[in-house]
């Protein structure tokens, strides 16, 4: 079962992961180029610098290379503090001459420039441009993180730094639009599975939550998706109760209404279920209250028969309430445990039909009302669940041709539009072919 789900939602979660790595390499190359760009440039900015204040470029030795190279922090420095120096000198021109250091030569019995002054003074400027360039470049340093000059941009390109490395190898972002590319492939395969769009819209708004610019371990990308998605459809689909249990703790008879439209099933489903509870220990009586379709009383009387039930029937023509009347009270009467009332096909868009159905809901109020579609009629199936919801308050489905049923977009769709659950599902033709719907026992079918 629901094998084409399953083996496009494989193929899905490994290309989307792939799109996603490819995407992150592409920026992580871009990135490193443009950074990479903007330190040549400021190297060579600074040598150029270096060649017109006619001085000699720092050197020092790269181990890995094992040459000679500039040494750009060296020749920046001594670049900064010639510039700092020819500041302090402008500023002095700009200002009033103060009166030279001078000193009486004994000798010369003249005036003469104080050497030893003018010496000391010289360098108390110089250790102050020295100290000014200190302090700039310790600041510049806390707010800039450098990388290696030396590299080319290929070399950058190909072995990034330490921690950048550690980045684009083990964890990704999603961005928005790398999650858009990604879903619209899934929406495609959803759609095309049965899965009604309501449902593909709702698994956008949470997988969009939980996945964009969300940091996330490169090894786990594919698993995280599918585990989001996983967790996505265990809250749209909802966990049926036993009604082995249901009818436990309920008063006797536990009535059960069964509908929807013409050749879905509806009453081979009704068999299957009393055999199912038949062999839980309850007693059943079927109420055969399709009086409409030709054969509809010879066909349930037959499953009857087959597996020793009673049935409660009226002629052709006659009101279907009355038939379920009698039929829960021969229930009382016999203190039989189970009544299972099977009604006429109709289609949900008949609205006099629908009426009809109210009628028999309104007398024999049933405990149980249960919708009955092919799992393998797709949106057509969801349709006519939201229609007879909307008309009577249904309390779950039973999908027949599960078994066939390569898909698996009816189960979620109509779980979804009706918030009720699947009760079970119909897996062929014989009476034990009925299978209480397990959501988990789904949901790992289909791969996740």
């Amino acid at each position: 079962m629901f094998k084409a789900l399953k083996d496009k939602l494989t193929n899905w979660f490994s290309s989307s992961s792939k799109k996603i790595e490819e995407t992150a390499e592409v920026e992580t190359v871009e990135e490193t180029k443009e950074t990479q760009k903007e330190l040549e440039e400021k190297a060579d900015k600074l040598i150029e610098e270096a060649k017109k204040e006619d001085k000699e470029i720092p050197e020092k030795f790269n181990v890995g290379t094992q040459k000679y190279e500039p040494d750009l922090e060296k020749a920046k420095e001594e670049v900064e503090i010639a510039k700092k120096a020819d500041k302090l000198i402008e500023k002095a021109k700009e200002e009033p001459h103060p009166q030279p250091h001078l000193r009486f030569d004994t000798t010369r019995r003249k005036a003469v420039p104080d050497l030893d002054k003018i010496s000391g003074e010289a360098e108390a400027i110089k250790k102050e441009v020295k100290q000014a360039i200190k302090l700039e470049k310790e600041i510049k340093e806390v707010k800039e993180n450098i990388l290696d000059k030396q590299q080319s941009t290929e070399q950058l390109a190909e072995k990034p730094s330490f921690f950048s490395k550690l980045k684009s190898s083990f964890s990704y972002k999603i961005t928005e639009q790398e999650f858009t590319n990604i879903f619209d492939d899934l929406e495609m395969l959803l759609l095309e599975n049965n899965v009604a769009l309501e449902v593909v819209e709702d698994l956008k708004t949470h997988l969009s939550k939980k996945l964009i610019d969300k940091e996330i371990k490169k090894q786990d990308l594919e698993d995280t998706i599918k585990k989001e998605l996983k967790n996505s459809l265990r809250e749209i689909i909802i966990e049926p109760d036993n009604p082995l249990e249901l009818i436990r703790i309920a008063s006797k008879p536990y009535v059960i209404l069964f509908f929807g439209i013409n050749g879905t099933g509806k009453t081979t489903s009704i068999s299957k279920l009393a055999n199912y509870l038949k062999k839980a220990g309850h007693s059943i009586v079927f109420a055969a209250a399709d009086t409409f379709r030709a054969a509809s009383i010879e066909q349930l009387s037959h499953h009857a028969e087959k597996l020793n039930i009673p049935i409660i029937k009226h002629d052709y023509g006659s009101d279907p309430a009355a038939v379920g009347f009698d039929a829960i009270k021969y229930a009382k009467a016999n203190n039989i445990d189970v009544v299972l009332i099977d009604t006429a096909g109709r289609m949900h868009t008949k609205t006099n039909l629908i009426e009809e159905m109210k009628k028999i809901e309104r007398v024999c109020n049933p405990n149980l009302k249960l919708f009955v579609a092919e799992s393998i009629a797709g949106n057509d199936a969801t349709e006519q669940a939201k229609t007879f919801h909307e008309a009577i308050t249904i309390d779950g489905a039973i999908l027949s041709k599960a078994d066939i049923d390569e898909k698996g977009g009816t189960i979620i769709s109509i779980s979804h539009a009706t918030n009720k659950p699947i009760f079970y599902l119909g897996i062929g033709q014989k009476y034990d072919d009925l299978e209480l719907f397990n959501k988990d026992k789904f949901i790992e079918s289909l791969g996740l």
